[in-house]
């Protein structure tokens, strides 16, 4: 049970919720750099952040050359269902959640070979 309330307590926090929410919505791996675009912030903020997520459980992370890279971690019945929620809950009123969808995809959509070339991209 422990467990699972550590995993709630990392969904709690506005950031955390929309990384969440993103891998989920990208459905692969997803690089640091990718995110901070999409969010919009600092290096530090979204590193403490996949910080929480990896040790609640929530996401694997590995490293690719420089880059690190992040995805759902699909191992339990809990996560599966908090994925689900991630995946169908609307966000409608939150403009900045509402727009993270389509920013990861124009993201994801500079990839050369399905991978990440770019560091930043201030323009998303």
């Amino acid at each position: 049970m422990m467990n699972e309330v550590e995993k709630m307590k990392a969904l709690s926090d506005e950031t955390r919720f929309r990384i969440m929410r993103i891998l989920a919505k990208a459905d692969t791996e997803v690089c640091a750099c990718e995110i901070m675009d999409v969010l919009k912030r600092p290096q530090y903020s979204i590193s403490k952040s996949f910080g929480i997520l990896v040790s609640a459980g929530l996401i694997n992370e590995r490293r690719e050359g420089k880059m690190m890279m992040y995805c759902l971690k699909k191992d339990s019945e809990f996560n599966l269902k908090a994925f689900d929620m991630l995946l169908t809950v609307k966000c409608a009123s939150n403009e900045s959640i509402k727009n993270d969808v389509p920013r990861i995809k124009k993201r994801l959509s500079m990839r050369e070979k399905g991978r990440c070339v770019i560091s930043c991209c201030p323009d998303l």
